[in-house]
């Protein structure tokens, strides 16, 4: 968050352009243009006098021009200035002297051009109503070359707006010259608005946006409650200006406001006005409202308020009654997200009444999909907009503790995200820079801040590098528990695969991303930032067709032009039909039933339409080293078996939930094929990252070692936390159906056997979370077997549980007694029962230690090696007997009984 300040820049501006020393001080914003131009007043000495200037300054130039000098100090509280300068419109605050006299507002217009001096004429006679005065900036040269129809808006608050025209004249001079003359402002105005309690001006767009009673609409829906006609009810509007075509109602919303007793012509409901000139606001202080508005179709309606609740019920009470301030009370703001249809409700509790009451928020757009909203001396408040999908997640940030804090509004013309402390003209740029967010997800704040954290990281900021190395942090320091770790692997999963696939699809294809997942857990919930507690809720505003409340393109003055409402017009008819997006627990409970007849030894690649792994892919960056080979020994491995699974529902998903427009377009057909093999492909590269950042969270690499020997030479503590952290990758990635690695399954399996308890391990088998595919099982069996009989009881357990070809192999690979015995047994009775006899293992036998003549009996004494031979030779052919394996199995049998 850098600073500047404009009156200190503004008097190196001045000094850069005049000799003398500047004696400019007391400067005071009164007023901002669509340029991005801002007036200010300012207090200068001239000629041993105290004068006041009124001058407009754009940053974009670096240029202060003063407009107009008055000869006394005078409190201008707001001003404007038409595109070409010419002219200026101000209003004059004239405080009362005592308690029984009330402030009038002094309205003045004051002609610019240089060739005659102007002399400031009063537009209205003075009022003790809020007056306000806003030009209206667009082509002046409608009517005629020689006419300038400049148009300006007078508020007066609760009384009218009016919309006056001064025009200038380009008069013919005696010498030939033109000159441009100002006769005066036409003194028939036309009334746009007649009675309004709120009103908002946004300059960027030339909206006038304002609030109006109305009689209720009468329904007949049965049950719907009945309202009397004198109850009228609060109604947003907005005035579209144009700079060729006359002005159109645009946007009508009934709004649900507290009571406001100003509301129906009374007095102010407060005794007092808040003067906004940036950006110009005409309302009392019972009103706290802002609206914000963005020309990709996005409108937010902030509210902001204080409440007291009740303790008896769930209802509350607004802040009328002094008493009920001595204790604590509620401070609330609700941003109605028009273009979602929803309303999200944020409600900080139990603040002291004094400090909730100077608290004042501001509103901002970042970064095109978040709303920033400001609390001073609370916290900052990331609110997820984004017109790509539903809110669905909000980040908190908490400050600094100050004792007071700014008053904040929108600066145009310096910079994104620009905003001005009126108190003190400090310019502040909202950054919500990477140290603001690692230290917020590091804090003790809510899972839930981590993940709306995770989702801006990685959809909307592309920082992924952060995203891992908060994951990785995360890893070693899980605050929130097991489950915690494993919902913000999720979220990165699904967050990055969505990222991934929309920034690679073609134009034509991606508005088929409405039907895919973007998030799994995100939601608005309560969050704890620094000593405050945010209570966050989100509601539905319509039930039916909410595209009422904007005007549709056909009726608009300007039929085929395409503007922030036509936009926000077509994001309300997408709202009447929602559309499902592809769960993937869905896919999860398909594929759960796949995998029971999942069979790595009989299935083949030719099975699956893709091979995002390509096999032995091995990955040559030095960054996406991970703790194995990635390499799958199988015929096939469970990621081929997965990918499949995805690429089938999302397709299926897509074909079943599109419309027959989008069908008759040919952006199904066209875009169906790309979006699932780009959907999956991201999916491998999200779990492949994944992976990467949980290994490096626990150091586990090695320049020389990987794969099965790097787990032999690991610390067994090593060992462990490694196979804790990759158990919740696993459950992360199983539980959403997203592949893993090649060369995970196996280098998982062997960290198990080699930290976990046999028993353990069997059912981490028995469960499917463990595979025994030939290459674990050949490191397995050909680990160092002890005396221990158990050891060599555990392994033929283990090959006891895979299907008979991987047993035989692991059989082969076994240099130990017991193998060889069942060897030859099975053999043996293959060839006993007539059965064709396994292909003959010709790796080479451990030898059997010589154990003299007992092995082998004299010719006196019965030979068993020879009567089992004599019976084989008579049941089956030579050339399928092997003799070796028969002779070094009974070796070892007779061995093993003399032992």
């Amino acid at each position: 968050m850098s600073v500047q300040n404009i009156a200190v820049k503004l008097c190196g501006v001045l000094q850069a352009n005049s000799d003398e020393e500047v004696t400019a001080r007391e400067w005071r914003l009164v007023g901002q243009e669509q340029d991005g131009s801002q007036i200010l007043t300012w207090i200068s000495t001239a000629k041993n006098s105290d004068v006041m200037n009124i001058g407009v300054y754009s940053n974009k130039t670096k240029s202060l021009s003063t407009l107009y000098t008055f000869k006394k100090k005078l409190n201008i509280i707001q001003a404007s200035v038409n595109s070409t300068h010419s002219l200026l419109v101000y209003v004059e605050k004239n405080l009362a002297t005592d308690e029984s006299q009330e402030a009038l507002y002094h309205p003045y217009v004051v002609s610019l051009l240089p060739d005659k001096i102007g002399i400031p004429e009063a537009v209205e006679e003075a009022s003790t109503k809020q007056i306000m005065l806003q030009f209206v900036y667009g082509k002046s040269n409608k009517y005629s070359p020689g006419i300038r129809n400049d148009r300006f808006l007078l508020f007066k608050h609760l009384e009218c707006i009016k919309i006056y025209r001064s025009p200038l004249f380009l008069n013919e001079c005696d010498d030939g010259t033109e000159k441009w003359g100002f006769d005066g402002v036409y003194t028939d105005p036309e009334t746009i608005v007649n009675v309004f309690s709120w009103a908002q001006w946004d300059c960027a767009n030339q909206v006038l946006f304002y609030i109006h009673y109305r009689a209720p609409t009468q329904s007949f829906a049965e049950g719907e409650e009945v309202k009397s006609p004198s109850e009228l009810t609060p109604t947003l509007s907005a005035l579209q200006f144009h700079a060729d075509l006359p002005h159109e109602t645009v946007l009508n919303i009934p709004l649900s406001l507290p009571h406001v007793p100003g509301a129906h012509g009374a007095a102010a409901a407060c005794g007092s006005y808040e003067d906004d000139p940036i950006p110009l606001r005409v309302h009392d202080c019972s009103l706290d409202l802002y609206i914000v508005c963005d020309q990709r179709g996005m409108l937010c309606v902030c509210h902001h308020y204080l409440y007291k609740p009740l303790d008896d019920s769930t209802s509350s009470l607004v802040l009328d009654d002094v008493d009920l301030k001595d204790s604590g009370v509620n401070f609330a703001y609700s941003v109605t997200l028009l273009h979602h249809g929803c309303v999200v409700h944020s409600v900080v509790p139990d603040l002291p009444w004094s400090l909730a009451k100077s608290l004042r928020p501001s509103y901002i757009l970042y970064n095109d999909n978040h709303l920033l909203v400001n609390i001073p001396m609370l916290f900052t408040h990331l609110i997820d907009i984004s017109p790509h999908h539903e809110p669905c997640c909000h980040i908190v940030i908490p400050m600094e503790p100050s004792d007071s804090g700014p008053s904040l509004a929108p600066l145009l013309g310096w910079g994104a995200h620009a905003m001005v402390d009126l108190n003190t003209l400090d310019v502040l740029i909202m950054n919500v820079t990477e140290k603001d967010l690692a230290s917020t997800f590091k804090s003790d704040t809510s899972i839930e801040n981590k993940l709306g954290i995770m989702h801006y990281l990685i959809q909307h900021d592309g920082n992924m590098e952060l995203a891992e190395e908060l994951i990785s942090w995360l890893c070693l320091n899980q605050h929130d528990g097991l489950g915690g770790l494993q919902r913000v692997m999720q979220e990165y999963l699904i967050g990055t695969t969505y990222a991934v696939t929309r920034r690679s699809l073609p134009a034509s294809a991606v508005s088929l991303m409405n039907w895919l997942p973007f998030m799994l857990h995100l939601k608005f919930s309560d969050v704890k930032a620094g000593g405050a507690r945010l209570c966050v809720s989100v509601c539905a505003l319509w039930r039916g067709a909410a595209a009422a409340v904007v005007l549709a393109p056909r009726q608009r003055v300007a039929q085929f032009a395409e503007d922030a409402w036509t936009r926000l017009w077509a994001a309300l008819c997408a709202l009447a039909a929602p559309r499902a997006r592809l769960r993937p627990d869905h896919v999860r409970a398909r594929l759960a039933v796949t995998l029971h007849c999942y069979q790595p030894e009989a299935l083949s690649r030719c099975s699956t339409p893709l091979s995002p792994g390509g096999g032995a892919r091995r990955s040559l960056a030095a960054q996406d080293a991970l703790p194995f080979a990635e390499l799958d020994v199988c015929t096939t491995s469970r990621q081929e078996h997965v990918i499949a699974a995805n690429l089938r529902a999302v397709s299926v998903h897509l074909m079943t939930e599109s419309s027959g427009a989008e069908r008759a377009g040919g952006a199904l057909e066209s875009g169906v094929h790309a979006l699932a093999t780009r959907w999956a492909a991201a999916q491998l590269d999200a779990s492949r990252a994944l992976c990467r950042a949980a290994a490096r969270a626990v150091a586990a690499t090695h320049p020389h070692y990987r794969g099965f020997h790097y787990i032999d030479e690991m610390d067994p503590t090593h060992a462990l936390i490694l196979f804790k952290i990759l158990e919740q990758y696993y459950a992360a990635t199983d539980s959403i159906a997203f592949p893993q690695p090649q060369g995970f399954s196996s280098f998982f399996t062997y960290l198990g056997y080699r930290t976990l308890p046999f028993h353990a391990f069997v059912q981490y088998v028995h469960r499917n979370v463990f595979e025994l595919q030939i290459d674990v099982l050949k490191a397995i069996i050909a680990s160092k077997d002890d005396d221990n009989k158990r050891t060599v009881n555990n392994k033929l357990r283990l090959i006891q549980l895979v299907g008979e070809g991987r047993g035989r192999r692991a059989l082969a690979a076994w240099p130990h007694r017991a193998a060889l015995v069942l060897r030859a047994r099975d053999h043996a009775a293959a060839l006993l029962s007539g059965v064709t006899a396994p292909a003959r293992d010709h790796a080479p036998h451990r030898p059997v230690r010589d154990t003299g003549l007992a092995a082998l009996p004299s010719g006196e004494r019965l030979s068993p090696l020879d009567t089992f031979l004599d019976l084989l030779t008579a049941k089956a052919s030579l050339n399928e007997l092997d003799f070796n394996l028969i002779i070094e199995a009974t070796l070892a049998s007779v061995q093993q009984e003399n032992t």
